[in-house]
């Protein structure tokens, strides 16, 4: 049983809480690996960048279905048992894929792994939730943010040692996959109650929570197109400094680790809507240049590490809105919600972006950063003028 005693316990002392810390880094890395390392594998095949986006994009599918089935699941057989499954269904999938030679089957098995990993993370981000107070809620998912991204930045260093084209990468992250989810068994008698489902629309975000879901949304968009077609774009630009395919990815997870905690104070001085103006738009600029210093190593590296902190704590703040909006039960299935719009971003981010590369090398990816960043301070505007007029009617 899940005792309320546990529940303050486990919200005082945010130490507590390390095992879904440790098992976030676990899975981080093997995302910050794997995904380079299937870009640019594919990249040695002379494979387009819009075929690129979409067979790494075609993950998003599985995580989309895992999240609209992981209340479900949880309500069936729990949150360690649907975290564990997920785990070995993504570890399988993404060893198999390098011994497949055509494109259908790459994108099947990007959806398998996107299943397995989309039904790890949907739970753990809930169980996350659910352990939180108030008073440490944003700490906490800063917590969360800089354990994923710590992984991130040390799951290149995997194919920084090891060659792309042989197997030796693909079989060790999927073992640290594995691996990452025995932190979550220290957790295993403070599962909470699996209740009854709460059935919503999968995007029910958009209407009850429409600052929150375009948020996710846009980090959601720039996650994964950053990730998959930097590291080709450094190859197909003249000139460009060739070790930034492996340092960009690596230098981002670091800026966001580093960036979590200055704005996280930020954040409880300032309010969360507010820190999300800034960090939009400071994030996006930086991001946009990005694509224009490529030969030089230390302005591409320092726009990277600003530009990705400042993109994703914008995950940060959404979680944290997240949390605090809703509760029990309802907080699996919004968090189901979330997670399906992220990876509906994430699915649509690298083919739209990589359609802009293929019309334009110099300007494509930088022209789809900024128009992200505009539409969502041009939805949250919208929002803000909405409470205020209400505020007022009041």
């Amino acid at each position: 049983m899940f005792k309320e005693k546990t529940i303050s316990e486990l919200s005082v002392n945010l130490m507590n809480l390390t095992p879904i810390f440790l098992s976030s880094f676990g899975l981080g890395m093997a995302f910050g690996g794997y995904i380079p390392l299937i870009s640019l594998w594919l990249n040695t095949l002379d494979i387009s960048f819009s075929s690129i986006g979409l067979i790494t994009g075609a993950s998003s599918v599985g995580v989309i279905i895992s999240a609209y089935f992981g209340p479900r699941v949880v309500t069936k057989i729990g949150y360690l048992k649907g975290a564990v499954y997920g785990i070995f269904i993504a570890s399988i999938a993404g060893v198999l894929f390098r011994f497949c030679k055509t494109e259908e089957m790459w994108i099947l098995l990007r959806i398998l792994a996107g299943l397995g990993f989309g039904l790890h993370w949907v739970i753990s981000e809930a169980w996350l939730g659910q352990l939180v107070s108030k008073r440490n809620r944003t700490r906490a998912m800063s917590f969360y943010v800089v354990s994923m991204a710590l992984g991130f930045s040390a799951g290149p260093i995997i194919i920084w040692i090891t060659e792309i084209s042989s197997l030796v990468p693909f079989f060790l992250i999927g073992g640290l996959q594995t691996i990452s989810v025995i932190p979550l068994v220290w957790l295993r008698n403070v599962q909470p109650k699996q209740g009854t489902e709460f059935r919503k629309s999968p995007f029910f975000l958009i209407k009850a929570g429409p600052t929150i879901a375009a948020g996710c949304i846009l980090v959601g968009l720039i996650d994964l197109s950053l990730i998959s077609l930097l590291p080709v774009l450094v190859n197909r630009i003249p000139d460009s400094v060739s070790s930034l395919a492996y340092l960009l990815p690596i230098v981002g997870g670091i800026g966001t680790v580093f960036m979590q905690y200055p704005l996280v104070i930020l954040s409880e001085k300032f309010g969360n809507r507010r820190t999300a103006y800034l960090v939009t738009t400071l994030g996006m600029f930086s991001c946009a240049l990005i694509p224009f210093f490529l030969k030089s190593a230390l302005i591409a590296l320092t726009l990277t590490f600003l530009g990705s902190g400042l993109v994703y704590f914008m995950y940060t703040i959404s979680l944290a809105l997240l949390s605090e909006r809703f509760k029990g039960t309802k907080l699996i299935s919004a968090n189901a919600s979330f997670i399906i719009l992220f990876e509906l971003s994430n699915l649509i981010g690298p083919i739209v972006a990589g359609g802009f590369l293929d019309k334009s090398i110099k300007l494509g990816l930088s022209f789809f950063i900024i128009s992200i960043g505009i539409l969502y301070i041009f939805i949250a505007r919208i929002r803000d003028f909405q409470r205020n007029k209400n505020k007022f009617r009041i």
